[in-house]
């Protein structure tokens, strides 16, 4: 699959068992290839220097100050409907309430503005007999660099684009001690 000869595969196995990487065991059978302690903290690094480049690679920075909201997330967030897609879609039972952030710079309200043409997860809008639950585009994110997080974005929405709501299953301001004008960074994974 590697288009590698086995004579290319024997050299790397052994410059990988000289590293103490990989431990070699021959028997009838063939051959058993273990990694050692050290072989796996080397993969864990590896595994560890790609999620960060991959991430990197494909997410958004955005800083802004903490602002009170008018309470309405608490109301919606409530709402067995919205708890139990973002569940479903997030893999998080949502804090009863969002946490309102306003953006100050130019760049990160460029980034803002880039998550409108962005994929994002998507909770449905759902017609009861009485009223609409509006859809809610939902974005991975992380807070200070707390996760589970993101950004929610409704598609009904009096907010300006200035303004993005964050959702988590933590209580954010007691979790992360914020308080109205705190400044926070957001990294949206898109």
């Amino acid at each position: 699959m590697l288009n590698f000869s086995q004579q290319s595969i024997s050299r790397k196995l052994k410059e990988l068992e000289d590293d103490k990487l990989i431990v070699r065991i021959i028997s009838k059978e063939g051959e058993i290839i273990r990694l050692t302690e050290e072989g796996e903290r080397f993969l864990s690094s590896c595994l560890s220097s790609l999620k960060d480049a991959i991430l990197s690679l494909h997410s958004l920075e955005i800083k802004g100050n903490i602002v009170s909201g008018l309470g309405e997330g608490k109301i919606f967030l409530s709402m067995d409907y919205y708890k139990n897609h973002i569940n479903k879609v997030m893999g998080f039972d949502p804090y009863p309430g969002t946490l309102n952030i306003i953006i100050y710079d130019k760049l990160s309200l460029e980034n803002r503005l880039l998550l409108d043409s962005s994929p994002s997860l998507i909770v449905p809008e759902y017609k009861q007999k009485d009223r609409v639950l509006g859809a809610v585009r939902l974005y991975p994110a992380s807070i200070n660099k707390l996760t589970p997080a993101a950004v929610v974005i409704p598609l009904r929405t009096t907010h300006p684009k200035s303004v993005i709501e964050v959702i988590s299953p933590f209580h954010l301001r007691e979790k992360l001690n914020l308080k109205d004008g705190d400044e926070v960074t957001i990294e949206v994974y898109v």
